[in-house]
């Protein structure tokens, strides 16, 4: 079944908060990613490519939040990738609050699979 753009980025991000308290979010998120997508969080860094990396990706994501939550927006971009802005707190398992903005760049193939996604931060993370 294809899912509409907005239906796919609205569950990455639901489920990437959902991460920190959910045990099954690590499973469901993966299930958004086709086989061979790659993932580049932070400029300058090597994508990610295939369901093992983002296994350990999300995974890690998992392990190190104990409360996430996001706001965004979506615009479906001329090339048809969508545009993904968003603003992101969260509190640390060692209790540090964490906030961070960008911009993610998503890809979807035929059957609304995220095939690539790349994330550019656009300010400094403020660790309180």
């Amino acid at each position: 079944m294809t899912q509409t753009t907005t239906a796919v980025i609205d569950r990455y991000i639901t489920l990437f908060d959902r991460l920190a308290h959910d045990p099954a979010a690590p499973e469901e998120i993966l299930a958004l990613f086709a086989p061979d997508a790659t993932v580049q969080l932070f400029e300058g860094q090597e994508a990610l490519v295939g369901i093992s990396a983002l296994e350990e990706l999300y995974g890690g994501f998992a392990q190190g939040m104990v409360d996430s939550k996001h706001v965004w927006t979506t615009t479906k971009l001329d090339d048809g990738r969508i545009e993904l802005r968003w603003l992101h707190a969260s509190r640390r398992v060692d209790d540090r609050l964490v906030a961070l903005s960008g911009v993610e760049y998503v890809a979807l193939d035929a059957d609304g699979l995220i095939t690539s996604l790349d994330n550019r931060m656009v300010t400094s993370d403020s660790r309180l």
